[in-house]
């Protein structure tokens, strides 16, 4: 992976490229989550599309603000998804070196904290072979070179260093996004929901709003996140989906208590903006009997405060200085996961001028997804990295099964 110092800035569209624009003018992006508020901004940069982005909460709201943010490659088995997601971490730098002072964006790595030796021992192994950067440090390393106030069981415990790794505060990243659209001529309707949408004579669109208002568009945008196989229904148009709720606690820190992403047995635990640890129990990820197996139930079981009162006792353990840790507020989320794991991109043959722009990673992925898309929208050249990633293969066929997409699905938190 290049190293975000080599990384090109976000190109600047000339005159001729705005003179690309084929019979697009007015393109509605349905949901301001990181994925939709990136397309957006994308499509803005065109100074003759104009852009409508309609939400019924507000930009960064939803799964964007309840995701952990964890920017990551890791793990993938499938060679193509892998690179997606490499290029997408290239995306996020450059990205931020369009805004100066990216204050969505915590670098220095990941910490990954042995659990199981022989599953940090195969973790270590994959990204080595690779090409993934990661180090094996003792805990007591961790706390000399790292981070000096967590606290581990053994000083001798390994813990993998992913060198390339980083975090985002989504939900101030879509903002920034949307903001940055505005900037540019677009204009955001909240607090409505979409009803359905309706295909106008000429191939023009209709975004009908359960507040008894309307949009007209030429292109519609259907980034929805959990509510996209809905809006895909007003066409008729197949979006078979797993989703999954998860749920982030967000706790106020004093002083810098963790300067980075780290992971230890069922907890994730990330420095956020302004003060602010955020929790993300892994108990519906990862069971203490089966390593990888997902638990239906994303509490455990646990009553809803049960299960808040049970990961700040974990992370009084790992960060005992913050002891006793209040929770300021709880997120829950439902993660867009299309039927196979893998993101669902692009035009649908069917509708002329809709597109999908659904998936999990969007955290990951948002940022690279919306620059390549709009593109699509604007100039009708497709992007190759996109490739196999189109609805079609959803289209006239049976769902496929999340095997296609490795381990996709139960190792991000993003």
């Amino acid at each position: 992976m290049a190293h975000h110092a080599d990384v090109d800035p976000l190109p600047v569209f000339t005159s001729a490229a705005k003179g690309e624009v084929d019979g697009v003018r007015n393109v509605c992006v349905i949901g301001a989550g990181i994925v939709g508020t990136s397309v957006a901004f994308h499509l803005s940069r065109f100074g003759d599309v104009r852009v409508s982005v309609v939400d019924a909460g507000y930009p960064g709201a939803g799964t964007t603000e309840a995701g952990t943010g964890w920017i990551s490659a890791r793990g993938k088995s499938d060679p193509h998804y892998r690179e997606l997601r490499l290029l997408a971490m290239e995306e996020h730098h450059r990205l931020a070196e369009s805004f100066p002072s990216s204050p969505w964006m915590t670098t220095g790595g990941t910490l990954q904290v042995e659990d199981s030796a022989d599953e940090l021992d195969l973790l270590v192994e994959e990204s080595h072979a690779a090409g993934y950067p990661v180090e094996v440090l003792s805990a007591a390393e961790v706390n000399a070179r790292l981070e000096p106030h967590v606290a581990f069981a053994r000083p001798d415990l390994r813990v993998a260093h992913f060198l390339d790794e980083f975090t985002v505060a989504g939900s101030l990243l879509a903002r920034t996004l949307f903001q940055a659209a505005v900037d540019n001529g677009a204009i955001g309707h909240f607090g409505s929901r979409v009803l359905r949408l309706e295909q106008l004579p000429g191939g023009r669109h209709r975004i009908v709003h359960d507040d008894g208002t309307a949009l007209e568009a030429d292109a519609v945008v259907n980034a929805a996140g959990a509510r996209a196989g809905e809006v895909a229904a007003s066409y008729d148009i197949a979006m078979p989906m797993s989703p999954q709720p998860g749920m982030g606690i967000h706790v106020r820190a004093i002083g810098n208590p963790l300067r980075r992403m780290i992971t230890v047995k069922e907890l994730a635990a990330k420095p956020e903006t302004d003060g602010i640890i955020r929790l993300r129990s892994l108990v519906g990820w990862k069971t203490g009997e089966v390593a990888s197996a997902r638990d239906e139930g994303f509490t455990g079981g646990m009553e809803r405060n049960a299960f808040v009162a049970h990961v700040l006792a974990q992370a009084e353990q790992l960060l005992p200085s913050m002891a006793p840790i209040r929770p300021i507020a709880t997120r829950v989320g439902v993660r867009p996961m299309p039927a196979d794991g893998l993101p669902r991109v692009g035009t649908v043959d069917s509708v002329p001028g809709y597109f999908d722009a659904v998936m999990h990673s969007g955290g990951v992925l948002g940022p690279l997804v919306g620059r390549l898309l709009a593109e699509e929208i604007v100039t009708g050249k497709q992007s190759p990295l996109l490739a196999g990633y189109r609805p079609d293969r959803f289209l006239g066929s049976p769902a496929p099964s999340a095997h296609l997409a490795g381990d996709a699905a139960g190792s991000t938190l993003t």
